[in-house]
């Protein structure tokens, strides 16, 4: 064999994975030994660096090779790719003397390695399936249908994987731009996937059912996805589009006429016109998630774990987005390892919460880990109160992702542990004290009231991977959470399912431990649902709790500082950022 045969067998069979897998090995290490922050700055870039590797691959592949061994090329080298980013990755004690890993996470349900690698095997295999189109005729007659339905589900993979992923998490654009999300799941990228197996089966019927196993593939890869709130079965209503755009697609690949009625009429006298809008509007679609990254619309998604969740109403597969007011630390960005606020239920007219629906009052942090860029965690601690009467703690913990390479390259959240205590206070109104604490690598949560000592109603170990503290203050400088481009670690506030009037509840002496010492809060704001960031794109509430007035000792000196007082009033909605004590 010569040498160059050999050169260009070695440079076929590293480009796609070796860019990818390099990049993120010398950006991991250069974080290690050199900065810490050397890993974050390179945070949007892993995933652009990844599908362009993988895109090139395809592209030289398709040129080189004979086509039926380039799928074969395009499958090896995913399956290279996943093994050095989720098996044969390095594990290790750092100088600090904690265990660092630079394997990529799996997920909520483990499938992401699956997922990132089927993606990343659409991508190139693409390139390599237009080139076999091109050669239809040397396909075996007998196996030329699968070929094609084969080749649509690659495009629809390709062309949908993100808005999908983004659906079946729970997570949408933020109104006018979830509409391009709307197209997808209806069917739109279906007009090249009908175009494409068209081009191979010469059938009309064959791109159909591509366009219906397409699909039904794509539920099928990400219906595990963690979404408690959704109601998926929205898909089956996209089944007929996703079949008849797919019919589109391949009528226009093949100038087949279409129904003589209608503007089918004009198409039908314009085919070739037609067929390069089609392809123009899929690519339009196809781009929208990545100009519009910035537009994402996630939230925590957290509902009791009460008899009351069984009332609750999902629609159209979008979570349950809920109105949430709060303060926040004001203050720069540092680590500790424990925090307390006390809660008061001064005043609740239970009445008004109503079936299915409750009154929440707590705080929530956020934390770290050492070595995946995009997930990061979440932590309650909460009080409810139901509709009757009954009170109870709540302990929860998230983890979520933000879209990076190293978590699977899409959004996803997993309500990874939840605890709740019910309990009987002496009055509706006294105070309860919540603590969150780690402990021996360990995170604890902890309730005391009046007559009660302290007692544990939540334990959780972590993934060794996370840091052992929690974030408080305010990160400058975040992307994706206009207005302020800030993430508010440390918040305590109030929400609930769906707005509820006639109540006010006191949030007392939110603190901290720091170097052993129990410290009060000292300067906190208010912020609404729909900016409560507390990490890049992920938010405590909805929406803002229209109707909730907040009133702390810088504008009420009757109210003690590190206390603040939200309660329903009218109609206002309370501004933002205002002081509530300093």
């Amino acid at each position: 064999m010569s040498r160059r045969r050999v050169l260009t067998a070695v440079a076929l069979g590293s480009i796609p994975w070796l860019a990818a897998v390099g990049f993120e090995s010398a950006t991991f290490w250069a974080g290690v030994a050199l900065r810490g922050d050397i890993y974050g700055l390179f945070s949007g870039i892993r995933l652009p660096v990844d599908i362009g590797s993988f895109l090139l691959g395809g592209v030289l592949v398709s040129r080189l090779v004979r086509s039926r061994l380039a799928l074969f090329q395009a499958g090896l080298n995913v399956v290279v790719f996943w093994i050095f980013l989720y098996a044969a990755c390095f594990t290790f004690i750092s100088p600090n003397g904690l265990m660092h890993s630079n394997c990529y996470q799996v997920g909520p349900d483990g499938l992401e390695g699956y997922r990132l690698g089927l993606f990343m095997f659409s991508l190139e295999a693409f390139p390599i399936l237009m080139t076999l189109a091109e050669k239809h005729v040397t396909i075996p007659v007998r196996i030329r249908p699968w070929t094609a339905v084969f080749s649509g589900i690659v495009v629809a993979v390709m062309t949908s994987w993100f808005p999908l992923t983004a659906w079946f998490s729970g997570v949408v654009f933020l109104p006018f731009f979830e509409f391009f999300q709307v197209l997808v799941l209806f069917g739109v990228p279906a007009i090249a996937v009908g175009m494409l197996a068209a081009r191979i089966s010469r059938s009309v019927k064959t791109a159909a059912l591509s366009g219906l196993a397409s699909i039904l593939f794509l539920s099928a890869s990400f219906w595990t996805l963690p979404c408690p709130m959704c109601d998926r079965s929205v898909i089956l209503l996209s089944l007929p589009s996703w079949i008849f755009f797919s019919m589109v697609g391949g009528s226009l690949e093949l100038g087949r006429s279409l129904p003589s009625f209608l503007f089918f009429r004009a198409i039908a006298r314009n085919i070739p016109t037609f067929r390069t809008l089609g392809v123009a509007l899929v690519i339009i679609v196809t781009l929208s998630p990545s100009l519009f990254h910035a537009y994402w619309d996630p939230s925590v998604i957290e509902i009791p774990n009460t008899g009351s969740q069984a009332n609750s109403q999902p629609t159209y597969g979008l979570p349950a987005y809920r109105p949430y007011i709060a303060g926040y630390y004001d203050s720069l960005q540092y680590r500790i390892c424990c925090l307390e606020v006390g809660v008061s239920f001064s005043h609740v007219d239970t009445s008004e919460i109503g079936q299915g629906n409750y009154l929440m009052a707590g705080m929530g942090v956020q934390s770290p880990n050492c070595c995946v860029d995009g997930w990061d965690l979440g932590w309650r601690a909460d009080a409810y109160i139901l509709g009757d009467g009954s009170i109870f703690v709540s302990a929860d913990t998230w983890g979520t992702c933000d879209g990076n390479a190293n978590c699977g390259g899409h959004f996803w959240q997993n309500p990874r542990y939840h605890s709740q205590t019910e309990i009987s206070l002496p009055d509706p109104s006294t105070p309860i004290r919540l603590r969150m604490m780690w402990e021996s690598g360990m995170v604890n949560w902890y309730y005391n009231y009046t007559g009660v000592h302290w007692q544990k109603y939540g334990s959780f170990k972590p993934d060794f991977r996370e840091g052992r503290y929690f974030d408080i203050g305010v990160v400058l400088g975040g992307r994706g959470n206009a207005p302020y481009q800030q993430a508010f670690f440390f918040q305590f506030g109030v929400s609930s399912k769906v707005p509820v009037s006639g109540w006010t509840v006191r949030l007392l002496y939110p603190s901290f431990q720091y170097l052993g010492v129990w410290r009060l809060m000292e300067k906190a704001r208010t912020i609404q649902g729909d900016h409560s960031y507390w990490k890049v794109n992920y938010r405590w509430g909805g929406y803002p709790y229209v109707g909730v007035l907040a009133k702390g000792n810088a504008s009420d000196s009757s109210i003690g500082k590190n206390v603040v007082e939200f309660s329903y009033t009218d109609d206002l909605v309370m501004p933002e950022r205002v002081l509530l004590w300093s």
